[in-house]
């Protein structure tokens, strides 16, 4: 079953994007007037899930070394994990942070529908892919990440070569993943599973007997302790950082299509640093960002900034779940997952 495929979505979605921002880039005295007041914040509190640890740790470093006098605190968990937290803060009216940023799109739907974010132009929008400038029409949130999901695989075997063979019955008992309940990478991999091959897959998924996380990032302790060999709805960026520091993990780019999805960001209404929160979003988009990213090896926010290993949105075969309607599907897949699967 075909979804929105990636030259529908990029010929479309570049067409709002350009249409939206035009070439619009962030002049030196706006960015120099934001800095003073979030310097004058003093703080600056992220929840993110978008990044793995040591990406957002280096994001981080670069953010301080660039706007010096702005102490940073970071709590880095699996986007469920900071989406909750945000949202018992809001229930006790007290919200602490400043800049959230989650592989979820249903997160940012509801915060949206209940007035809980803060409205932000991006003023160098036309660095970003042109497909991803203009994700929300009120400008509630903006591009965070762009996270490709594959298979990852102990280095010792060769692994299956698409989603329908890693459930073909050739890896049972060998494969692990995480939960769509926790993790939105995850949630974004079934609901394309689903797209593409009905409930069936998640029978035969369950079949594998896999072993179950929360994060996808699970499935690259697994497979480094030898509990398994493969993991599903895997996240590419964190696993090839694992292979260059020597450990014998490798990807696989799916033949049946990658999945793409996005780590979106946004500033809470009631930030108790708003300006913070804003000159680090817009920081996403530098080039110094795009650098940690590509070293990290992360598709690049900023388009002056190659991916590390050449690859491109268009030298790959990928799919993205279309945009319309897909809080519900993340719901249904959730809840199909809970009655197939655990």
């Amino acid at each position: 079953m075909q979804g929105l495929t990636r030259r529908g979505f990029l010929t479309v979605s570049a067409a709002a994007g350009m249409a939206a921002f035009g070439g619009m880039r962030i002049s030196k005295a706006q960015e120099n007037a934001l800095y003073e007041a979030a310097k004058a914040e003093g703080e600056l509190n992220l929840y993110w899930g978008s990044y793995e640890q040591k990406t957002m740790d280096d994001i981080v470093a670069a953010f301080k070394a660039k706007y010096p006098g702005i102490n940073v605190n970071l709590l880095r968990q699996a986007s469920q994990t900071v989406y909750t937290r945000l949202r018992l803060e809001m229930q006790n009216d007290a919200v602490q942070c400043d800049s959230l940023g989650t592989t979820n799109a249903l997160h940012f739907a509801e915060l949206k529908a209940v007035g809980a974010l803060r409205p932000y132009t991006v003023p160098n929008a036309d660095v970003i892919p042109e497909a991803f400038r203009h994700l929300d029409p009120d400008n509630m949130f903006h591009l965070g990440a762009i996270s490709i999901i594959c298979i990852n695989r102990s280095s010792a075997i060769e692994g299956p070569k698409s989603w329908q063979d890693m459930v073909s019955g050739k890896f049972e008992g060998e494969i692990c993943s995480g939960s769509p309940a926790h993790s939105g990478d995850v949630a974004h991999w079934v609901v394309a599973m689903l797209a593409k091959y009905g409930d069936d897959f998640l029978r035969e998924f369950a079949k594998q007997k896999p072993k179950i996380g929360q994060s996808s990032v699970d499935t690259v302790t697994d497979i480094l302790s030898g509990e398994r060999k493969i993991g599903a709805a895997a996240p590419y960026s964190y696993t090839l950082g694992q292979k260059a520091a020597g450990n014998p993990i490798d990807v696989t780019l799916p033949e049946d299509g990658t999945i793409l999805n996005l780590g979106i960001t946004g500033i809470p209404a009631k930030a108790p640093h708003p300006n913070a929160g804003q000159l680090f979003n817009e920081f996403l988009y530098s080039p110094e960002v795009s650098q940690v990213l590509a070293a990290n090896y992360w598709p690049t926010l900023n388009t002056s900034v190659p991916w590390n290993g050449g690859l491109t949105l268009n030298s790959i075969n990928w799919y993205r779940n279309p945009t319309e309607n897909l809080p519900q599907a993340m719901e249904e897949a959730i809840a199909k997952w809970k009655e197939l699967v655990v």
